[in-house]
């Protein structure tokens, strides 16, 4: 499973590449990212977020960059086990690879379970919502294509 899922993936990104789907390498003197190579089980960890409404309590970030031309974050987010965070939307697109555990995932009213390796496309203004079963947290690597935006749906 884990073979094949390595095997679409790098199929999706050369085949993207071949396309010309990727965004070209800047020429100007734009800043760039700086190298980085790391392992998400040493990431350092912000403190458990308050209570919000709408984000689930507890949640925990580290960021990893931002995107100098888009101002997309990449990020890792830890939710805590048996929680939720609201039906919401943001106005870029995300992209998630699920790190460690299992979430939910109701995205345009069609629910998905996630588990580690599932790799989720959030397009910009789709209603989604993360559920995470009580056995355990889980953990995401994010991005978004643009400058991160929270709006929640009234249930």
């Amino acid at each position: 499973m884990k073979k094949t899922l390595l095997g679409a993936v790098t199929a999706i990104v050369l085949s993207g590449a071949l396309v010309g789907v990727w965004p070209a390498v800047a020429q100007d003197d734009a800043p760039q990212p700086a190298p980085l190579v790391m392992h998400w089980q040493t990431a350092e960890w912000g403190p458990p977020s308050p209570e919000r409404p709408g984000f689930p309590a507890g949640l925990r970030n580290s960021q990893i960059g931002i995107d100098p031309q888009t101002g997309g974050p990449t990020y890792l987010a830890r939710f805590p086990a048996g929680s939720r965070f609201e039906m919401h939307w943001h106005t870029y697109t995300e992209t998630a690879v699920v790190m460690e555990g299992s979430v939910d995932i109701i995205l345009d009213g069609i629910r998905h379970t996630a588990t580690e390796g599932s790799y989720i496309v959030i397009p910009g203004t789709a209603h989604h919502e993360w559920i995470v079963p009580e056995e355990a947290d889980v953990v995401l690597l994010a991005r978004r294509d643009g400058p991160a935006d929270f709006h929640f749906v009234e249930p």
